[in-house]
């Protein structure tokens, strides 16, 4: 917490190329990892320290949370278990960020794969249940451009769905109750 530092990854306007994005991410996961294990611990102050430590030290402009990556949806899928630490230790505002973030994503690269069909409009769900009927080898409504990327419509959906049943378990409570 003393030492370690992100490289100018807090400095606005500096570009990080794919595999600097990379470590990036192996830098976000190891402080979710960290943050999990003090919260396990019972030492939630400390995990909301790390988690807020990340991310003043990196610029969400540089590395954003929500971030499409050429390996399905791993960066997405730290950032949400980024977000679940930043829930557990009761880190609210931060979990709104990371959550806002990775939402944003996550809708977009919906819309995109709509965007591949020439066919009437599907829904998320219907798309995710198509893309999981053409992984499974079944018959499917997708159209070819959008067969190409039945994982990446599956992992985006499920990660929406995943975002949304954190946001209803961790949401605080009127009167403070969780």
């Amino acid at each position: 917490m003393q030492k370690f530092r992100y490289g100018n990854a807090a400095r606005p306007g500096v570009y990080f190329d794919e595999e600097n994005r990379r470590r990036l991410n192996i830098i976000k996961q190891a402080h979710a990892e960290l943050a999990a294990s003090l919260i396990s611990a019972g030492r939630k102050d400390e995990a909301r320290k790390v988690l807020e430590h990340y991310d003043a030290g990196v610029s969400e402009s540089n590395f954003p949370y929500g971030m499409t990556c050429n390996i399905g949806n791993i960066d997405n899928q730290t950032s949400a278990r980024f977000l679940q630490d930043c829930y557990e230790s009761g880190d609210y505002g931060l979990a709104a960020k990371v959550a806002a973030s990775v939402k944003k994503d996550l809708q977009q690269q919906m819309v995109y794969y709509q965007s591949l069909s020439d066919g009437p409009p599907m829904t998320d769900e219907e798309l995710a249940v198509n893309a999981q009927e053409a992984l499974q080898g079944k018959g499917s409504s997708l159209d070819e451009r959008q067969l190409n990327f039945a994982t990446d419509i599956l992992s985006a959906y499920r990660l929406l769905m995943m975002l949304e049943q954190m946001k209803q378990k961790y949401q605080p409570r009127p009167g403070g109750a969780n």
